[in-house]
């Protein structure tokens, strides 16, 4: 869904407010008066028909998980296909232009997976849970292309993504670290997120909502972030601990580049600032840990590796909010 109509005017008004010439009673009567009313109605009717949906959803795995064991296998399988189908069908008659249609379709999608959960379960079929994963990702990946939907893309890249995490860590554990196997999952989500900006380039405006920008951006940033802090605090606890380290700051340094320069984005840039900081961070407890110590056993080191943290902290922080205040300045806001 695109902005308001009234962005540009809120823009104004945020300036002006900032500029001292409107008093917070004035500014909020100024925002009153430029809402745009049909947007956020529209906006309102989707949030509750996502609502709805999730709801749905829900109900029917929170129905299995209590009434299972008093469920016949013919009960188990009618109900599951029967709301496969009726989502399925619904998304057809709807049309996929409409947002209930999408919606129906991203139910008949989670259901697929629950069905094959429900096909597991009764039959133990044996299979490895990456299999149930690869085969759910595969099955939706038709109804997937066809949605030009976001939203069933993200979900489609999420159980692709538990497929290639469970398959390292059931398979590729054998010749790869742990580390190796973040780094893959990682690289992956950082690929969607070029597919993505590559394709609102070639005007593909239904992927184009900032926030799919900024979940790729974050769920990229933090898998590559958590083996790379770890590697800094305790090499040993991660193998490959330079491919951790150096992945996690080449994409921080070219998404943070990209949206500084390529595709100006002041609220990515903000997300590749703030892990950043978070690093810069954990290499100050390395830092101070080895060279003061966090001894609990003796007052003074201790009190001086803590202050000597919260010094670092301090700085680091610092700088990453006066990094934020001059982008601030340089970049316009994007739209949702």
């Amino acid at each position: 869904m695109g902005a308001p109509s009234s962005n540009i005017g809120v823009n104004d008004l945020v300036a002006l407010r900032r500029a001292g010439l409107l008093h917070a009673p004035q500014f909020r009567h100024a925002l009153n008066a430029i809402r745009d009313e049909g947007y956020w109605s529209a906006w309102g009717r989707r949030a509750l028909l996502a609502l709805g949906v999730g709801q749905f959803l829900a109900g029917v795995v929170f129905f299995f998980a209590y009434n299972w064991n008093d469920l016949s296998d013919f009960a188990k399988f009618g109900v599951v296909e029967g709301a496969l189908a009726l989502a399925a069908l619904g998304a057809l008659v709807a049309g996929l232009e409409r947002a209930i249609g999408r919606s129906l379709l991203i139910a008949a999608s989670v259901l697929t997976g629950v069905l094959l959960a429900v096909i597991g379960q009764v039959y133990q079929t044996g299979a490895d849970a990456f299999e149930l994963f690869a085969a759910w990702a595969a099955l939706i990946l038709p109804w997937t292309i066809i949605s030009r939907s976001a939203v069933q893309w993200l979900l489609w890249l999420v159980v692709a993504e538990f497929a290639i995490a469970l398959y390292g860590e059931q398979v590729l554990w054998i010749d790869l670290a742990d580390g190796q196997i973040w780094v893959l999952i990682g690289a992956t989500i950082a690929l969607a997120l070029v597919a993505r900006e590559a394709a609102v380039e070639r005007r593909m405006d239904w992927l184009a909502g900032h926030w799919t920008r900024l979940v790729l951006l974050v769920a990229a940033l933090f898998v590559l972030f958590w083996p790379a802090a770890v590697s800094v605090v305790d090499t040993n606890e991660f193998g490959a601990p330079g491919l951790c380290i150096g992945a996690f700051v080449a994409l921080a340094a070219i998404a943070g580049f990209s949206y500084w320069r390529v595709w100006p984005d002041f609220a990515a840039s903000v997300i590749v600032i703030g892990f950043l900081d978070m690093f810069f961070i954990a290499i100050g407890f390395r830092l101070i840990d080895e060279s003061i110590g966090f001894d609990f056993n003796d007052a003074g080191p201790a009190l001086t590796g803590f202050g000597a943290m919260i010094a670092w902290a301090v700085a680091g922080t610092g700088s990453a909010a006066f990094a934020m205040r001059q982008l601030r300045t340089q970049i316009a806001p994007v739209p949702a």
